[in-house]
């Protein structure tokens, strides 16, 4: 069994390299139909992925650098491949950028027209602490930066966010509990209508991964790669949740932080259904 490290930060710390991002077209799009249960999911799809592996040793991590998050590569590709079978755009993958370069590529993504676009998933995998606290490679910096990013943006009203996050929100460590088993018409929404964000765990908890990438990706893939023809993205996430409780538990040589659990969390103001659908080959 493989060592399991913990995606927190590893000590107290205050809250440049780039790509460049997608171009999309202007053109007519996807339709709107309050009435629909599910998304049209026939536009433009753009998967996202802030990818931290190392970061640096600067005054806001106090000079000492969090430590290298190895496994990380293989959810980037089981990522990319599950999202590429749906027909999303996986070309955006961001490594190690640093705060300023987070907010700058991500906004030109979201400032984008995106009248074709029908969904954009967002997947940060990276160390974090609790409220909301993430790690570019320079920083901590809010979860809440990333977000308002994406609302008020016209062309991406109506259409779903999804916000995938691997990081801890805390020190914490989950001993587990024993069970015994035996049209036309303008309609005005919310702006913060359509998001969803799955967490790795629970707020003041630490999330896990090894050497094969993260408990919570890792399901994440499986899950929707195994069942997305029959069940929409909520249904799942049920099930990703039931496999990580389940199925992963911490192997170390520290009784402290050996034989712990994982739980991961959803927030969502989704307003339909959302089933994703294989590319015609």
């Amino acid at each position: 069994m493989e060592e399991t490290s913990p995606d927190g930060k590893a000590f107290g710390a205050n809250p440049s390299n780039s790509s460049n991002p997608f171009d999309v077209p202007g053109d007519e799009g996807p339709k709107f139909n309050k009435d629909s249960l599910y998304y049209d999911m026939s536009g433009d799809k753009y998967l996202v992925i802030l990818n931290h592996h190392e970061f640096q040793s600067t005054r806001y991590f106090r000079f000492r650098k969090p430590s290298t998050r190895n496994g990380t590569d293989n959810d980037v590709k089981s990522l990319t491949e599950v999202f590429k079978h749906f027909g999303f755009d996986t070309s955006n993958v961001f490594r190690n950028l640093v705060y300023e370069d987070i907010i700058k590529n991500l906004t030109a993504i979201a400032t984008q027209d995106h009248s074709k676009t029908s969904c954009i998933c967002v997947a940060i995998l990276t160390h974090g602490d609790k409220g909301g606290e993430l790690h570019a490679a320079d920083r901590p910096y809010l979860l809440s930066d990333v977000m308002n990013i994406f609302e008020k943006q016209p062309s991406l009203v109506n259409k779903p966010k999804l916000f995938f996050v691997q990081a801890c929100r805390g020190a914490n460590a989950d001993d587990g509990m024993t069970v015994q088993l035996d049209s036309e018409n303008v309609m005005t929404v919310p702006s913060h209508a359509d998001f969803l964000l799955l967490c790795s765990t629970v707020e003041d908890y630490l999330s896990y991964r090894d050497i094969n990438g993260s408990w919570m990706i890792q399901a994440l893939c499986q899950v929707i790669s195994e069942n997305y023809e029959d069940l929409d993205l909520l249904h799942m996430i049920t099930l990703v949740n039931r496999k990580v409780a389940y199925e992963r538990v911490t192997y170390t040589r520290d009784a402290k932080t050996h034989n712990k659990k994982q739980m991961p969390e959803t927030r969502f103001t989704l307003t339909k259904l959302l089933k994703f659908s294989a590319e015609s080959q």
